[in-house]
Formats: C-alpha cells, structure tokens, sequence
C-alpha cells in the first residue's frame, strides 16, 4: 500500500513531465514552419491551432524595422480521406513557407490543388493525382513535398483561402510566421512585437507555448500541486511504514547490535527496506505515468500533442522515488541506531 502511495506520486511526475516535452516538441515544429525564426500567435487560446489572429495584421507586422518576411498560416486540424487528426497547412503560394517546400513527386499546386507531405503520402497511400477528400470537399493532389518539419511532412497544403473556408473563419490565420531582418536578433524583434499588439504572443522557443496553449498549462500547473501533495504523503507514508517496521522489531535489532552488527549497517538496512518499497513504487509508478500521460494527451490537450518519454523523464520519476524513500527513511534510521543492545532487549 505505501508503494501504491509513493507510485501516483511517480505516475504523476513521468506524466506532467512527458506532455511537457511533447508539447515543446510540437511547438519547436509549429513555430518553425517554413524555416521561419518565430511565430506569432493569439494569447491564451487553447492550443496553438485554435489562435485566430487577423490576417490584416501581417502588414503592421512586416513594417517593423527588424522583419524581412512574413507569411499567414492558417493550421487546421480535421478528416482527411477518412483519416482522423491530419493537419491542414493553409498557405500563400507567393509567401516563403509554401516557396521552401521541396517538391519530391509530382509538381506545385495551381488553383485549388493540393500538395500532401511525402510522410503522408506514405502512410495513406496516395500519390500525385490522386484526390483528398475533406468535409464533402475533394480536391486533387497535384505533387508531394518533403520540408524536413515533422508536421508539415504528415500533413497536406492547400491555399490560404481554401483553408480559411474549410474552418469558416474567412480573414483571419492561426499564425503569422517571421523572418528577422540580417543583423537584427529575433528575440528582441519578437518581445518588440509582443509589446506593439498586446494580446499577441510571439514564440521563438518551445518552452514558450505555454504563452498560448492554455489547456496544457492548466494541467501541468494543476499536476504539480498534485505531485508535490503526493510527495509529501508519500514521504509521510514511507516514514510511517519504515517506522512501525523498526517498532515491531526493536529486540531483532538488539540481537543484531549484540553479535556485532554496527549502527551503520543497522541504519543501511533501514534505508535499504525504504528504497526497495520505492523502486517497486517507480517500476509500478512508469506505468501509471504513461497511461496518464495518453489519458491527459486524448481529453484534454491538442490533437497534435503527443507524450514524449525521454531519459530525463525517467530519470526524474526515479529520482522523485529514491528522494521519498530516503526523506522517509531518516527519522526510522535515527530511531534505529540509537537503540542500545539492552534497551532492545528488554523491550517487550
């Protein structure tokens, strides 16, 4: 039971900290189409691809002394020839992110024609010629491309109009993509931004999607305070455990202490039992963290947003365990050691 305790703790950690980096990862692909140095997005949406800015604004935004180009996107995601979850690249023919996409197959879309992603094509079957079918809608693929971004590369791109019609929000983007002027630094170009129109954020790191996808901050922000009460009931658990275990066996302590077993090895045992209960709680806690992890990621987090489990993950759900054991095994190891051989045994 004291293992379950300390594992939700564990699950908990391996969880928030896998959707972290997979929502860091989606941004670093996200804000980056197109090569561009940053992106520009609503404040506080939900996701990244929920922002809806006006696209009337790339021209404010192009006027600034520090930007050398700008581009509208339009990310949408939706059904694609009955596969679910593809993502939609809305984009201006005569703008740098559809001019950067390497055609592999095929040709460059003209009117409503599509491209699809090499990935894509891959996965779903499809070739130049053939047609995507999109709410109702079909629309023919006139060439793959490769752009080396994972996301662009599974999905598929349409001109801007299109998209914008296909998500009933005519004039308006999901982002506005910036390149910064050769000499200028595009962190400073990008804070400069922020303060011009307030209510838009400009991300130029994956650790700052957090600006914008607020359902991901509501649940890393709300699953750390639940992290830190399990640790501090874990330890509780850990200490009342390894407590009442020293209690129950004060004379086999004593015998110990008699035939000649030193208070370090005394106390080795104590923190020994402790860390044991910990590692069956992080072996158990790994499994719980993962299927938490998907569990967030389908129910409460962007489509595109997908657990990633790193070493460092790991290594933190290990270090969370192994700090709960040794926090809770202090105090029963101080019990322990002081006990004296007579005292030991004549306890009843």
């Amino acid at each position: 039971m004291t293992a379950t305790g300390v594992a939700l703790g564990v699950g908990l950690i391996v969880a928030l900290l896998s959707i972290s980096a997979g929502v860091s990862k989606t941004a670093g692909d996200l804000i980056h189409v197109g090569r561009a140095d940053f992106g520009l997005f609503q404040r506080d949406a939900s996701d990244l691809t929920k922002s809806l800015l006006p696209a009337s604004l790339e021209e404010r935004i192009a006027a600034d002394k520090g930007v050398a180009q700008t581009a509208r996107l339009f990310l949408y995601v939706t059904t694609v020839s009955g596969r679910d979850s593809v993502l939609l690249f809305g984009l201006d023919p005569k703008e740098f992110p559809y001019g950067r996409l390497v055609i592999v197959a095929g040709r460059r879309g003209t009117g409503d024609e599509a491209l699809l992603g090499d990935r894509a094509a891959k996965s779903m079957g499809l070739k130049p010629g053939d047609y995507l079918t999109i709410s109702g809608h079909r629309y023919r693929i006139a060439g793959l491309y490769h752009s080396g971004d994972r996301f662009e590369d599974i999905g598929a791109v349409l001109p801007l109009p299109i998209v914008q019609k296909l998500a009933g929000r005519p004039g308006e983007v999901t982002t506005i993509a910036v390149i910064a002027r050769l000499g200028s630094q595009p962190k400073l170009v990008a804070k400069r931004l922020e303060a011009q129109f307030p209510g838009v954020a400009a991300v130029t790191e994956p650790g700052q999607a957090v600006k914008i996808d607020t359902s991901s901050r509501l649940i890393l922000q709300t699953g750390w305070i639940i992290a830190l009460l399990a640790l501090i009931v874990g330890g509780i658990g850990i200490t009342n455990t390894m407590a009442m275990s020293v209690f129950e066996r004060f004379r086999e302590i004593g015998i110990l202490r008699a035939v000649g077993w030193r208070s370090w090895r005394i106390g080795a045992m104590i923190v020994s039992e402790a860390i044991g209960i910990c590692l069956l709680a992080l072996a158990l806690g790994l499994l719980l963290g993962y299927a938490a992890a998907e569990l967030f990621v389908r129910r409460g987090l962007s489509q595109l947003v997908t657990p990633d489990f790193t070493a460092g993950v790991f290594a933190w759900g290990l270090a969370f365990a192994l700090g709960v054991g040794l926090l809770g095994a202090i105090y029963p190891t101080l019990r322990a050691v002081r006990l004296t051989p007579i005292e030991a045994l004549r306890h009843e």
